[in-house]
This record gives C-alpha cells, sequence and structure tokens, in this order.
C-alpha cells in the first residue's frame, strides 16, 4: 500500500516537471524567433557545448602565430572569452617575433557579417596595440584569399569598430601588421564580429 502513494507522487511530480520544461521551450523558441542575431564568444571545442539557439554566433578560437604563456597567460583564446580583463599577448619571453602576427577564429555557425570589432587590452598598458591591421574571411580557414579590410587603429584602449560590405564565411583571420608604440608585440582583449541584420 505505501508503494502506490509514492508511485503517485514521483509521476505527479514528474508531469510538472515535463509541463514546466514544456512551457519553457515555448518561451525559448517563441524569444529567439523574434531576438536579433547576436554573438557570443566561447572556446568551446565538444559539439554537446555548442549553443543550441541557431541565431547567435558562436565565436571558437582557431590558432594565433605566437602567444605568451609563460611570463603572462596571454593565450590566443583570452581574445575571444567574453573577459574584457584577459588577452592574447604575443611571445615577449626569451623572444618577441616580428609583425605580421594573426589570430583566426571560426564563426559557429557560418555567418553573414559586416564587420569586426577590437578591443585592446584594458589593463592600461598599450604593449601589443594593434595599429596598421588586414582583416580577412574564409570558408575553409586554409584559404584568406585578399583582405576584405586593411586599415589603422588610432591608439587607445577603446573599442574599435570597422564595417566593410556584408560577406559570408565561416573563418576570420585579424593580421596585425605593426603595434602602436612600433614594437614587436600584438594583443587584443576581444575580437567580435558584426552580424548582418
Amino acid at each position: 500500500m505505501k508503494t502506490k502513494p509514492r508511485c503517485l507522487l514521483v509521476s505527479a511530480t514528474a508531469v510538472a516537471a515535463l509541463f514546466a520544461l514544456s512551457v519553457k521551450a515555448d518561451e525559448t523558441a517563441t524569444n529567439s524567433a523574434a531576438a536579433p542575431p547576436t554573438v557570443t564568444n566561447s572556446t568551446a571545442t565538444a559539439a554537446s557545448e555548442m549553443p543550441v539557439v541557431t541565431n547567435q554566433i558562436t565565436l571558437k578560437f582557431v590558432s594565433v602565430d605566437s602567444a605568451e604563456t609563460n611570463g603572462e597567460d596571454g593565450k590566443g583564446p583570452n581574445a575571444v572569452d567574453g573577459n574584457p580583463n584577459t588577452f592574447w599577448h604575443t611571445q615577449w619571453q626569451d623572444a618577441s617575433p616580428e609583425h605580421p602576427h594573426e589570430i583566426i577564429i571560426e564563426l559557429v555557425p557560418p555567418s553573414t557579417i559586416k564587420g569586426f570589432t577590437y578591443l585592446p587590452r584594458q589593463d592600461g598598458n598599450e604593449n601589443g596595440t594593434i595599429k596598421d591591421y588586414e582583416f580577412y574571411v574564409s570558408d575553409d580557414g586554409k584559404d584568406f584569399g585578399q583582405p576584405v579590410k586593411k586599415g589603422t587603429f588610432e591608439s587607445g584602449s577603446d573599442k574599435k569598430t570597422v564595417t566593410f560590405d556584408p560577406v559570408k564565411c565561416r573563418f576570420i583571420k585579424l593580421k596585425a601588421l605593426s603595434e602602436v608604440n612600433g614594437e614587436a608585440w600584438t594583443s587584443a582583449a576581444e575580437i567580435g564580429v558584426i552580424p548582418n541584420d
């Protein structure tokens, strides 16, 4: 006799939980359909860690030509971790490779973008802040062709926004050709993309 009420209680709880999940899924689907595309940053590598919502662009770190991981935490994924207090910095301890420096990022899913953003490091230090740059796009992450944009950033730690004609791609590459103080380094707190609305 004691097992029947316990089974009914579990069943009632399970039904309530399923109803709550169903309502939450309906709300998410409704909100997702109306929401404009957004950009999230991620270093996730497993498919299960990718966002389920299809109108978001996840930025996934692929590679850099150089990173300082001994003297500081300057690894490449810091440029797409969503945290402006961390940054990618090219090697400076024991060696300082010369320009150009580059970072390659994958867009998940492949998306049409009309620009990118560059946030220099936010710790009050200009070391590595990009001056002259080239920006590339690719479908396969290997053939980047000609840059879709070339330019010069002004010094300062404010976010830089660059626009260009909309282009669909799966990969982007930011190539730093020089640094604001003429040094050999490159750094980036955050790199983002501007979705084409």
